[in-house]
């Protein structure tokens, strides 16, 4: 008896450390830098701020996987990858994401955005700021 408890209760540790450990990461490790509201950001940016944001990951590059879209109540913003050294599951759409990264300030090119949203991109594609992610962690 003693020893099926002990099992279990292992096995349970075992789990809750297995579904913690379940994030996926892709380029840099975060920093911990304490996350900021996209609203705010979006409201303020300043170009080559170092942010946090959390969120849920809205749209995805659907033939690399080398942006993203993310989401944050009713803001959203459009997320490269630094150097275009990392990509991210082109399955990754509804997932709570973390990422830090740097605020980009310029409006892009017209042709940059039929391309972004040639390959799945929102409106976001075609705002003034966008974030150059350092990190990204997928829950």
């Amino acid at each position: 008896m003693k020893r099926s408890t002990v099992l279990l209760l292992t096995a349970s540790v075992l789990g809750v450390a297995a579904a913690g450990s379940a994030a996926q990461t892709f380029g840099k490790p975060l920093q911990g830098l304490a996350p900021v509201a996209l609203k705010d950001v979006l409201a303020k940016p300043e170009s080559g701020q170092l942010v946090r944001l959390e969120g849920t990951i809205d749209k995805v590059c659907k033939n690399k996987g080398c942006w993203l879209e993310l989401k944050q109540e009713a803001s959203s913003v459009h997320v490269t990858f630094e150097g275009y050294s990392f990509f991210v599951p082109k399955d990754s759409m509804g997932k709570p994401v973390a990422l830090e990264g740097r605020v980009v300030v310029k409006q892009p090119a017209a042709e940059d955005v039929a391309h972004l949203k040639a390959e799945g991109g929102g409106e976001s594609v075609g705002a003034k700021v966008s974030i150059e992610a350092t990190g990204v962690e997928i829950r």
